[in-house]
């Protein structure tokens, strides 16, 4: 009996030595593939060669300075839903207004006021929703229109796009 007893022990006490040789083969693997992966990055990240450019196809290219877009966040405006001159709801949007660079972001933000009352005058008369489906928001429709009054009230084309940021029908 207790020559069985030292059997099972021995077999249990010797390790699987087939498992370390697959840990091992994988790991090298995975090394290699990585490695292989990661130089094939920095080979297409860098570049490699340039191709040659004759002077003759060079063409210079004068680059205005860009400058930073700025946004004019414009909060809960309420719009009425209208449909063959009935009122449906109203619906309150929160947009902002992309301009380029800081003094024409001042600029509209002195005019905020006159821009909120033209585009209230304008929506109170002027459906927002579309022909099929008038609960539903033109967005496109929306937005180009809202750019037009802002670019209209300060007499020169300062707001490059509005960007819808919530709209909520009540």
């Amino acid at each position: 009996m207790a020559d069985e007893d030292d059997e099972i022990e021995t077999e249990e006490e010797k390790p699987k030595s087939g498992s370390k040789k697959l840990l091992i083969i994988g790991l090298f693997i995975g090394l290699l593939l990585g490695g292989g992966g990661g130089f094939g990055a920095y080979m297409m990240l860098a570049g490699g060669n340039k191709p040659e450019v004759h002077e003759e196809e060079v063409a210079v290219i004068v680059k205005e300075p860009k400058t930073d877009p700025f946004f004019v966040k414009v909060d809960r405006m309420t719009l009425p839903l209208i449909h063959k001159n009935r009122v449906l709801g109203n619906v309150v949007i929160d947009f902002s207004m992309e301009v380029d660079g800081n003094d024409n972001k001042m600029m509209v933000i002195r005019y905020l006021p006159e821009i909120r009352d033209a585009m209230l005058r304008h929506f109170s008369v002027t459906p927002i929703g579309k022909t099929d489906s008038p609960r539903n928001i033109d967005y496109p429709r929306l937005k180009k229109t809202l750019k037009d009054i802002s670019n209209n009230v300060l007499d020169d084309p300062l707001v490059m796009r509005v960007m819808v940021v919530q709209a909520r029908l009540f």
